[in-house]
């Protein structure tokens, strides 16, 4: 299994495969696509997460589990074009391979994408592959040609969900420990009684306090950021 794959991100936080906590919100999405993959016929599984619900990660995740038993690649959304021009066509599909592909709805929305979407589906249908989008609109909602729109509303399609309370904390650690940051026992409890109990809400809240991590250092300022993050019970 592969444990870190290098990523071109817009941020310095590099996910990693074994870091990935599988959550209750995730763990029946995970195990349909490693059901879906071990039975090597085509499958295109189309999974949708609000931001900051941990897509990327989950993507990261789901390659480097899948490797230990066959082929599988990530590619970036806004990466697609140029991967399927310059790559692909040295390196093509393996029998039973996984494609997984971050931010699927941006690519699929971009000038020109369509073609080249139904041609990989194609080609991987023809090695008995799975394809694997994550998206934040729901597959009916993405703006794309006739031909990709019908393949893709007739795959799989699977809502991420929530973590359990009992995921958060772990969650909570994760995140700080990515961005070098360090939370004391009573700011960390503080957090997971004052936030909504989402992904999304969690990650805002890390994201407020590592662009200010010395702003929202004392605890007045502290109490400022999760007021402003609201009181979710």
């Amino acid at each position: 299994m592969v444990a870190q794959l290098p990523l071109s991100l817009s941020h310095s936080i590099r996910y990693s495969s074994a870091a990935f906590i599988e959550h209750a919100g995730v763990r029946e999405p995970v195990a349909t696509v490693e059901k879906l993959a071990a039975a090597r016929g085509f499958s295109l599984i189309y999974m949708v997460g609000a931001k900051g619900s941990g897509k990327t990660h989950l993507a990261v995740y789901l390659v480097g589990k899948i490797q230990g038993e066959r082929a599988a690649r990530f590619v970036a959304g806004q990466e697609v074009l140029s991967w399927y021009s310059e790559d692909l066509p040295e390196a093509p599909f393996e029998g039973g391979e996984v494609l997984v592909i971050d931010d699927a709805d941006l690519f699929l929305e971009t000038s020109g994408s369509s073609g080249v979407f139904v041609d990989i589906v194609e080609r991987l249908a023809n090695a008995d592959g799975t394809l694997v989008l994550l998206g934040s609109k729901f597959p009916e909602k993405v703006a794309c040609g006739a031909q990709a729109k019908s393949r893709l509303t007739s795959g799989l399609h699977v809502v991420l969900g929530n973590p359990r309370d009992s995921d958060l904390d772990k969650l909570l650690d994760l995140m700080t420990k990515q961005r070098g940051l360090q939370l004391k026992e009573s700011k960390r409890s503080y957090i997971l009684r004052r936030v909504t109990r989402t992904l999304p809400a969690l990650v805002e809240c890390v994201e407020r306090l590592d662009e200010g991590a010395e702003a929202f250092s004392s605890s007045t300022s502290f109490q400022v950021l999760s007021g402003a993050l609201g009181s979710g019970s």
